[in-house]
């Protein structure tokens, strides 16, 4: 059967072509004379290719030690959740990006109108389309689902309860994972921000649909919680300020000047009234960057709840930042939904979304976003004779919703035991068992960015460093707090969140003059690497080469992780080793 692209997103293909023949300069194309209608663009198409096999629950593919189990069995020799399996090889995104930013100034077609004292008046369209092509033209595994049906059938298999007959569930179930994938994992076409800027003496204002970002870390996040991300398209293989996304929001922001020994200091507020949220849509079963949870045989069922629209899902607050000496301070506190969800683990219900009878669906899962109160600061100070930048941040979140379950220390043993269902199973379906747990939280973290002349490596440029260190602490801790995902070869137990957990980050670069191959072409080149270290156990590696020539763009990046442990944050993704080939334009 022929597969066709929706319309719009040959328009999308056709706009990445169009975008070649654009002038070839890195900068804004202004759209008149005046130079205050301003486009700018970048688009780019990339290709990752998996370098080792999901670590999943097809048959066949599990430890050897499982090998000639008996049925009853089965249930503690899965050897992971990653789903669907994808062979070391396959290619797992085929994404196609394309931001176009119209910026249009009016402050001149209104000088005749507006007071004196307003220095800005202009708005802001951004569009946004974004494609992945693996559903339609990619390995079997995600264009058609048809190897997914032995996962399924599997993990049905390994419940103790089984019943040949929820066999019959499975179809019903690939057809709705299929529908999910192609209406949220597939294509995103969006006016992404609207907003328009207006300054007047010290008053700045920003209304609209808009992004805010706090903070002076990089990568992982403390005070920059204030705007959702989206994992749906790549996860944190994706770089963050993609990632982001914007809020129906009014910002705004007034200069004090000096105050005492405080010197070009601000405060800034912001009010958020939107109910948009990290894991709705988050990244379905079926796609390469979905938690691993397991195959979705319907026993378990996912039910996204969304915040109240009105005040109820208000968010907001503000930061004060002023200058001492020669130190950049914020201090900032508002209130935010966060990136993680609440899951409340029920009785499944037939009014459930995906419901299945016949024994097949046990539990439901409600997901939601209870709002946290977060207060902290952040410092910055340069040291110019060694050409580096210290920042430190600070986080203290109130009432941060965590999970709690049946982790292996808790529960010791394997499969359904008698204390699991005692103490776990039977009250959550009794509804006296609740695990979602509201804990007060901290995190801190230290960065130090360098720029050093190795000449022996770099004899023209500079080298460029930067590393920081993370520290989350829980109070109060729960010795069963947890990530709702299942062990690997334990799937009745979950993921246990340590009272403390440390992570350490490093990146170095440095850039070139170099010439193409048989050309007179100059080009810069920019090699690269990033480090993740988790005291837990995981390592994340990543050499990384970037070409330039403006306006374009070429890189090329292998990403590695090795884990000893499957934990949160870098071992929950330690099958997801990938190369990734990007070309890019950026105008």
């Amino acid at each position: 059967m022929r597969r066709t692209l929706p319309t719009w997103i040959c328009a999308l293909l056709a706009g990445l072509v169009l975008v070649a023949t654009l002038p070839q300069e890195a900068r804004a194309i202004p759209l008149n004379e005046d130079g205050t209608i301003n486009l700018t663009v970048r688009a780019y198409a990339n290709v990752r290719i998996g370098t080792m096999a999901k670590q999943s629950t097809r048959p066949g593919n599990q430890p050897a030690t499982c090998a000639g189990s008996p049925p009853d069995a089965l249930q503690t020799c899965s050897f992971g959740g990653t789903y669907p399996y994808s062979g070391a090889g396959n290619i797992i995104q085929n994404r196609y990006f394309l931001e176009m930013k119209w910026n249009h100034d009016l402050l001149d077609w209104w000088s005749d109108v507006l007071p004196k004292s307003v220095t800005t008046f202009k708005y802001n369209l951004t569009y946004r389309g974004e494609y992945d092509g693996i559903y339609d033209f990619g390995p079997s595994a995600y264009a058609n689902n048809l190897e997914s049906r032995q996962e399924l059938e599997e993990a049905l298999r390994q419940s103790p309860t089984f019943n040949p007959a929820q066999l019959d569930s499975v179809s019903y179930s690939l057809a709705r994972q299929r529908q999910r994938l192609r209406n949220v994992a597939s294509y995103r076409n969006r006016l992404f921000q609207v907003f328009v800027d207006w300054e007047q003496g010290p008053v700045f204002i920003r209304f609209g649909r808009q992004n805010l970002v706090w903070g002076e870390t990089d990568v992982f996040r403390l005070l920059d919680n204030i705007n959702p991300i989206d994992n749906g398209f790549g996860g944190f293989f994706i770089d963050l300020d993609e990632r982001r996304v914007p809020l129906n929001m009014l910002r705004g922001s007034v200069s004090l000047g000096t105050l005492g020994p405080l010197d070009q200091a601000f405060i800034e507020g912001y009010a958020a009234m939107d109910n948009t949220v990290a894991f709705i849509p988050g990244a379905p079963r079926g796609s390469p960057w979905a938690p691993p949870l397991g195959p979705p045989t319907g026993q378990t069922l996912t039910i996204l709840e969304g915040p109240p629209t009105g005040l109820p899902s208000l968010r907001g607050g503000g930061r004060f930042v002023f200058n001492y000496a020669d130190f950049t301070f914020t201090t900032a506190s508002y209130v935010t939904m966060l990136d993680t969800q609440a899951v409340r683990f029920r009785q499944a219900r037939a009014t459930d979304p995906g419901y299945v009878g016949g024994g097949v669906s046990v539990i439901g899962a409600e997901q939601y976003a209870p709002r946290v109160w977060v207060n902290g600061a952040s410092m910055t100070t340069a040291f110019s004779d060694l050409k580096s930048v210290l920042r430190a941040e600070f986080a203290y979140f109130r009432d941060e919703a965590l999970f709690r379950g049946p982790t292996e220390a808790g529960f010791p043993g394997k499969g359904t035991t008698g204390q699991y269902v005692s103490d776990f199973l039977g009250p959550v379906l009794a509804g006296t068992f609740d695990t979602v747990i509201r804990k007060n939280t901290m995190g801190w973290s230290v960065g130090w960015d360098m720029n050093q002349y190795v000449r022996w490596i770099n004899p023209d440029q500079t080298i460029f460093f930067s590393t920081q260190f993370f520290w989350r602490h829980i109070f109060d801790y729960d010795p069963l707090t947890a990530l709702p995902v299942p062990e690997p070869n334990n799937q009745t137990r979950v993921i246990p969140v340590p009272e403390d957990q440390f992570l350490h980050t490093l990146l170095v670069s440095t850039s070139y003059n170099v010439k193409a191959p048989l050309t007179d072409i100059t080009m810069q080149a920019v090699p690269g690497f990033n480090m993740f270290y988790d005291w837990q156990g995981m390592f994340l590696f990543q050499p990384n080469v970037r070409f330039i020539r403006d306006p374009w763009r070429f890189i090329v990046d292998y990403t590695t992780i090795n884990s000893g442990v499957f934990r949160n944050q870098i071992g929950l993704v330690r099958d997801r080793s990938n190369v990734r080939f990007q070309i890019e334009y950026v105008l």
